[in-house]
């Protein structure tokens, strides 16, 4: 069974995605760091109006050393972070207020290519 890591610390958000994943059959793993993943992780969901997460360093050492595809998540994308955000390898960048309702076809898209 293919797992998720959620990079998330908002508790309510967190639930939701969990709840949404779990549904249709992956695990879910909450974490901190890199070092918290599971060799199963394939995709990692990253809360981008958190300051922790939301570092170019950061998610570079996930894209690179963890090979996840990505999912960053914020209130409002600008130009200026989407392009940071993209080039330290986020994939796909996505408002906060769509995350929860596309996430399950968006994870089966990705896990199907």
């Amino acid at each position: 069974m293919d797992s998720i890591a959620l990079f998330v610390k908002d508790f309510q958000k967190g639930t939701e995605l969990s709840e949404k994943l779990s549904s249709i059959d992956l695990n879910v793993n909450f974490a901190e760091s890199i070092y918290d993943l599971t060799n199963k992780c394939k995709i990692g969901i990253i809360d981008l109006d958190d300051e922790k997460f939301n570092n170019i360093d950061f998610i570079s050492d996930l894209k690179n050393k963890a090979k996840l595809i990505l999912i960053g998540y914020k209130n409002k994308i600008d130009k200026k972070s989407h392009d940071s955000m993209k080039t330290s390898g986020c994939e796909i960048l996505i408002p906060t207020a769509s995350i929860v309702i596309n996430i399950q076809s968006l994870v089966k898209t990705l896990l199907s290519n």
